[in-house]
C-alpha cells in the first residue's frame, strides 16, 4: 500500500474543504480588511490618517501640506490546524458522502477558529452601549451606530456589520422594522438561512453563540458592531492539506492547516453591544 492517498481523492478532499470553508465554515470572511502585503510570517495592514482641508484660502496663499499620519501595522501570523484519523483499510471503499463529511468537518473547525480570532480582536474595543440586564433591542443598535458616528466613522457605505447571539437575534427579528428589511450586503453564509438583515445601514446577522460568547459569563452576551476598516484579517496561503497513511495505526491521517493573522486596526470603528442572554425571557410581539 502506498503511504500517500490517491491523488484524485486528495484533490477532491482539498476542493471540498476549501468550498465548505469559504461558503460557510468561515462565517466572517467578507467582513474584514485584507493585508496590503505579506512578508514571511508577518502581515502588514494599512491604517490611513485623516486629511484636513484648508479653509478661507486667499489669493496668493501658499498651500500647506496636510500630510495624514498614514501608518502600517505588522501582525505575526499563527498556524491553525485540523487533524483527523480515518480508520479505513482501503480509502477507495469510502463513500462519497463520507469523504465529503471528512472534508467538511475539518473545514468548519478551521473556520470556527478563524471566526474566534476575529471576535477576540474586536472585543478589544473600548466603546460600549446597552446593558447586560436588558435584552437586545433596536434602540441598542441605534446607540451602537451613533457611537460610531461620534468618531466620524462612515456608517452609510455598506461596510458596517453587527454580529449578535441567538437570543438577541430572536428579539431583533421579532421587531417588524428588522423583520421586514432585506439583506443587501456582501455574501455571507447567514443569508441562505435567513439569519441576516440590513437595517439602517447595518448588516445584522446571527453568529454562533459559542463563537461570539466565548468570553461571556452566564446570562450575558457581548454583541459586536464594526466597520470593515476597523479589523484586519488575512492568511499567508490558501487552505492546504495532506492525506497520509499511518502504518502504526492502520489509518489515513488528514491534516488541514492555514496560517492566519488578525488585528484591531481602528478601535473607534468598533462598538460592543451588551445584552441579556436568557432564552426563557424572549418575548415576541403578537402577530
Amino acid at each position: 500500500m502506498s503511504d500517500t492517498a490517491p491523488n484524485h481523492y486528495v484533490q477532491q478532499w482539498r476542493t471540498t474543504a476549501l468550498h465548505e470553508y469559504q461558503s460557510g465554515g468561515f462565517a466572517l470572511r467578507n467582513t474584514t480588511t485584507a493585508p496590503e502585503k505579506i512578508t514571511g510570517e508577518k502581515m502588514h495592514f494599512p491604517i490611513f490618517g485623516v486629511v484636513e482641508a484648508e479653509e478661507d484660502v486667499k489669493r496668493g496663499d501658499i498651500a500647506k501640506p496636510s500630510n495624514p499620519n498614514d501608518t502600517t501595522v505588522a501582525v505575526d501570523t499563527k498556524k491553525s490546524r485540523a487533524f483527523e484519523e480515518v480508520y479505513e483499510d482501503d480509502l477507495d471503499q469510502m463513500t462519497v458522502n463520507r469523504q465529503q463529511a471528512v472534508a467538511k468537518r475539518s473545514a468548519m473547525a478551521l473556520g470556527r477558529v478563524h471566526d474566534k480570532t476575529i471576535v477576540r480582536a474586536l472585543r478589544a474595543a473600548t466603546k460600549t452601549v446597552g446593558a447586560y440586564a436588558s435584552l437586545m433591542s433596536v434602540e441598542t443598535l441605534v446607540k451602537g451606530k451613533q457611537a460610531l458616528m461620534q468618531d466620524d466613522v462612515e456608517v452609510q457605505d455598506g461596510n458596517v456589520f453587527c454580529a449578535v447571539d441567538s437570543v438577541s437575534w430572536a428579539m431583533l427579528i421579532g421587531d417588524k422594522r428588522i423583520a421586514n428589511s432585506d439583506y443587501v450586503g456582501p455574501n455571507l453564509p447567514f443569508v441562505t438561512g435567513n439569519l441576516a438583515k440590513t437595517w439602517n445601514g447595518i448588516h445584522i446577522f446571527s453568529l454562533s453563540d459559542k463563537t461570539l460568547r466565548e468570553q461571556d459569563i452566564a446570562a450575558q452576551a457581548t454583541c459586536l458592531m464594526w466597520h470593515r476598516s476597523a479589523i484586519g484579517f488575512g492568511y499567508v496561503r490558501q487552505l492546504t492539506g495532506n492525506v497520509v497513511w499511518d502504518n502504526r495505526k492502520d489509518c489515513w491521517t488528514h491534516n488541514m492547516r492555514m496560517r492566519i493573522g488578525s488585528k484591531l486596526l481602528l478601535p473607534e470603528g468598533t462598538v460592543k453591544l451588551q445584552a441579556k442572554y436568557v432564552p426563557a425571557d424572549i418575548v415576541l410581539p403578537a402577530a
